[in-house]
């Protein structure tokens, strides 16, 4: 899908691409900008997980010194910063990111979480927290219009009770809820999300998970006959 794109100072979004969990979108310069590339420019619900302070996604990167009149930039919108889409993604983006800035492409990651969750995921993935934005609350991801996945909704408290609910989410990652008022939209969430990953309203995951676990002798590798592992 071609969006028609364009910065006050240089060149920034041609193409727009949907990934299973990840819009990823490139950018040209083109005569006049795009509701995609307004709503983009014009996001308040973008967060610096260094200061905590709106930050915008257009702004270059200042640990790269590349002219700003000659930058590109390549946005990634990413899930939860805790899911293993994203680390997976962005393993590879973070071997990528030579080639990214030798060719004047500056990098901006957005994800939905906060500064802690931040600081993990790229002392994992290597990636540069100032590549990094934050929406704590999803809020461009709705205004893109994103998929956000099934919206399964749980029983009833006469069905499924708050009692049963905690006990699931003692087995699952993260704490169980503090407040009564969390704990039904947290099951939720979890209901949702592991749906997904069963491949009930998301298309081609399930092929995607067994592909992992199982491998592809068909696909690309991610170690050059050259790479030497240590």
């Amino acid at each position: 899908m071609m969006l028609r794109m364009v910065t006050p100072a240089s060149a920034i979004a041609s193409l727009v691409t949907l990934l299973p969990f990840f819009l990823v979108s490139s950018v040209h310069s083109f005569s006049s900008p795009s509701p995609t590339y307004n709503k983009i420019a014009s996001a308040t619900s973008i967060l610096s997980p260094i200061t905590g302070e709106p930050t915008s996604l257009l702004q270059p990167n200042s640990n790269d010194d590349a002219p700003i009149t000659n930058k590109k930039t390549l946005v990634v919108f990413l899930p939860q910063l805790g899911e293993f889409d994203s680390f997976e993604y962005c393993e590879q983006l973070h071997a990528a990111q030579p080639a990214l800035q030798s060719n004047g492409i500056d990098l901006k990651l957005v994800g939905i979480g906060d500064a802690t969750s931040a600081q993990r995921f790229c002392s994992f993935t290597g990636i540069d927290i100032r590549s990094l934005s934050l929406d704590p609350t999803a809020r461009l991801y709705q205004d893109l219009e994103l998929y956000p996945g099934p919206a399964f909704s749980l029983p009833n408290r006469d069905i499924v009770s708050d009692d049963l609910l905690k006990f699931v989410l003692k087995s699952l990652p993260g704490a169980v809820p503090e407040t009564t008022e969390e704990l039904r939209p947290v099951a939720t969430a979890w209901w949702n999300y592991l749906a997904m990953c069963a491949g009930i309203g998301a298309p081609g995951t399930l092929r995607e998970i067994l592909r992992g676990y199982f491998g592809d002798v068909a696909g690309p590798g991610r170690v050059g006959d050259e790479d030497v592992v240590v």
